[in-house]
């Protein structure tokens, strides 16, 4: 019996160092289990028994071991509740607090709708009328005239599409890059005066001779029909920038760009003349024509600009829980590369037989074909706007662009009012040998765009 007390004692005090090195169990949910814990200091009862006054809960704070499968050593409620972040939706992004990385998502892609007015094109003046009861109706300088559709035609708003698609190459927002393209549907004005309305429709012309003259296409006793003035305009680019972000915190971010821009403006000024001979006798290609041949004629100038350059700029970005408020700024130096257009035809149509010659009133052989013209070029575009985060990944954004642009070619400055007599199909004079004026004399001048902006942007 002694022999048992003695063996059952040197069990005992070879088993009490090794069950106390042996560490607590841990459970799958990750707090602390009811058994093989001891309690923590914060919730052991006061030596001589449990107090008699009310208990307070103590803070629940992991004490357990650490463990791959725990987030953190420290589980403490207080710690969320002074981040203002720590919601379920993160506004903040929390990925960048606590020195974590700059930028919110590696990639990005949004879509704009455009709703846009641009710059009005100018028009000189190529139509005009008068009093058919006085003398030189239309005829410039004779006192009785009245220019119609000259002046700046006013092209009403334009709608359109933007897409970018961007990335950062690191998280530290070191680089990243951002391509976009943007496009406008083609939109213009079409003004027409007939003889239903203006009895006197004529093409004012200052002859080479320094003398001015008309060529009627509605006049009361003579000719019937009318003249039109018709534009269209288009705009489209895109551009390719480097990134930087110096700095990004989650609630402000401020990106540096460089890049290449490209833009493109086409336009087009037509005038637009038919004319039937009631009374006297019309000619054409220095033939009279007999009544009741109809004559066509068409002026067409067309004129585009390219921009090729490199830009430089900032974007800044501000969040405050679920809005977000961004403005930029971009400037660029390059060259606007212009091509200027011209075309002209009369066709005749009478009695089964069409006849074409070339030329119209205003686009002649001497000015028609295709012009060049390269110069140094600017441009500036900035915007506001403001956002609304509508899950973690989309937001929803609304500003307002403005777009400037230098030195452009636009076809309605270009336009020569002198004109050789003799170059013209329907003129008494006419020899198609005959050169001389109208000639091209490219004339540059600036573009402004502006307008509203709603997008939505994904990052992922």
């Amino acid at each position: 019996m002694p022999k048992f007390g003695y063996s059952m004692a040197v069990v005992l005090a070879l088993a009490a160092p090794a069950w106390a090195s042996y560490p607590p169990p841990v459970v799958s949910d990750g707090y602390p289990g009811a058994v093989g814990y001891a309690m923590p200091p914060d919730m052991l009862p006061p030596i001589g028994g449990f107090p008699t006054g009310p208990m307070v809960p103590p803070t629940p704070r992991w004490y357990g071991p650490p463990s791959a499968s725990l987030p953190s050593p420290v589980w403490d409620p207080s710690v969320l509740a002074a981040d203002p972040c720590g919601f379920a939706f993160d506004p903040c992004f929390p990925n960048q607090r606590g020195g974590a990385p700059r930028t919110q998502y590696e990639h990005w892609v949004r879509g704009d709708w455009l709703y846009w007015n641009f710059r009005n094109t100018p028009v000189p003046a190529m139509i005009a009328t008068g009093d058919p009861n006085l003398a030189n109706p239309a005829v410039p300088g004779g006192g009785n005239v009245t220019a119609l559709g000259a002046g700046a035609r006013d092209l009403g708003a334009f709608n359109g599409a933007r897409v970018t698609f961007g990335r950062w190459f690191d998280e530290d927002g070191e680089l990243g890059a951002e391509l976009s393209g943007f496009i406008f549907g083609r939109e213009g004005s079409a003004t027409f005066f007939t003889d239903a309305t203006t009895p006197v429709v004529a093409a004012p012309v200052i002859g080479a001779n320094g003398v001015a003259a008309v060529y009627n296409f509605a006049i009361p006793g003579a000719f019937t029909g009318g003249l039109g003035i018709r534009t269209a305009t288009q705009l489209f680019g895109a551009e390719a920038n480097l990134l930087h972000r110096w700095r990004g915190d989650g609630r402000v971010s401020v990106d540096g760009l460089f890049g290449y821009r490209y833009l493109q403006l086409n336009e087009r000024v037509e005038l637009l003349g038919r004319s039937l001979a009631t009374g006297e006798m019309g000619t054409f290609n220095g033939a009279v024509l007999p009544q009741g041949v109809t004559v066509l004629t068409t002026d067409a100038f067309r004129g585009r600009t390219e921009f090729h350059g490199a830009q430089i700029g900032a974007r800044v970005e501000m969040r405050y829980d679920w809005f977000t408020a961004t403005a930029f700024g971009k400037t660029g130096a390059g060259v606007n590369l212009q091509v200027l257009r011209v075309g002209g035809n009369t066709q005749a149509t009478g009695f089964g037989v069409t006849q074409i010659a070339n030329g119209g009133v205003r686009a002649l052989v001497s000015n028609s074909g295709r012009d060049t013209n390269t110069e140094f070029s600017m441009i500036n575009e900035t915007g506001l706007e403001l956002g609304f985060q509508v899950t973690r990944k989309v937001s929803l954004r609304v500003g307002y662009n403005v777009l400037f642009w230098s030195e452009l070619q636009r076809p309605g400055n270009v336009i020569d009012p002198v004109v050789n007599f003799a170059q013209v199909p329907i003129d008494p004079t006419f020899n198609p040998a005959a050169r001389g004026r109208p000639v091209n004399a490219l004339r540059s001048s600036d573009f402004l765009a502006h307008g509203l902006v709603v997008g939505v942007v994904l990052d992922y």
